[in-house]
């Protein structure tokens, strides 16, 4: 199951995402009021996702005060968050998956179309020109491992098949780092059973892959990066998934 060459894409897109990041403590933010939605609790004593969010938003070096006050708006804010997608074509060759959380998507894309429409963008279903992947990004205990008498690879490989991963991958065997592919339909249902059986979720997300990559010129280089700055600028945007090399 381990060494396929879809990791290749995964990484490409993990690392330009990574370095696209902006407003961390937004998106932060973000997941808390998420996580208060999904698990119906302001409470981290009985919502286990908020305290997962905490323990992240703490990692993340957000300060203690401002968890507290996201929180507290968290409750006050009765309108559903949802996840959206949001595709473009941009130009001639350029495909883009927009993930954005909205409690207005139709508010928001009439305040981002003109801005789109003038980069030389258009709101277009470019689905054919990705393949989608659940990416999970899990830590095992080591010492945990010793006790099961097996390899990493081994145990890795034989929970993947049992909990319905489609591909593991070892990122790391002396720090005992996993990652797990599977159908984005069972992606939470998978982390839940992961973290139940041991291991440390670090990432899980639906993620997005090129079916082939473009090149773009030095001058449609500048002009894509401006129009990414742009679309980063849109409240609730999240990710950016595109085909550029």
């Amino acid at each position: 199951m381990a060494g396929h060459s879809k990791w290749a894409n995964i990484k490409h897109i993990k690392a330009q995402k990574d370095g696209l990041r902006a407003a961390l403590f937004t998106k932060i933010a973000r997941q808390i009021r998420l996580a208060v939605q999904e698990g119906k609790s302001g409470d981290p004593a009985v919502n286990s996702l908020l305290r997962s969010e905490i323990d992240n938003a703490l990692k993340k070096n957000m300060p203690i005060g401002t968890i507290q006050n996201t929180i507290k708006k968290c409750q006050h804010n009765k309108a559903q968050l949802k996840k959206h997608r949001m595709d473009i074509r941009f130009r001639r060759n350029v495909y883009m998956i927009c993930c954005i959380y909205s409690d207005n998507l139709q508010g928001l894309k009439m305040d981002a179309t003109p801005m789109i429409k003038k980069a030389g963008g258009v709101l277009v279903d470019v689905s054919h020109m990705f393949e989608d992947f659940g990416l999970i990004e899990t830590r095992y205990d080591p010492t945990a491992l010793a006790k099961d008498g097996c390899s990493l690879e081994e145990k890795a490989t034989e929970d993947a098949i049992q909990f319905g991963a489609e591909e593991v991958e070892i990122v790391d065997s002396e720090n005992a780092t996993v990652n797990f592919i599977c159908s984005p339909i069972v992606l939470s249902g998978l982390s839940k059973t992961l973290a139940q059986n041991g291991y440390t979720i670090e990432n899980s997300e639906h993620i997005f892959t090129p079916n082939n990559l473009v090149q773009l010129s030095e001058e449609d280089h500048k002009a894509y990066n401006v129009f990414v700055q742009k679309l980063r600028d849109v409240p609730g945007m999240e990710d950016i998934y595109d085909n550029v090399e």
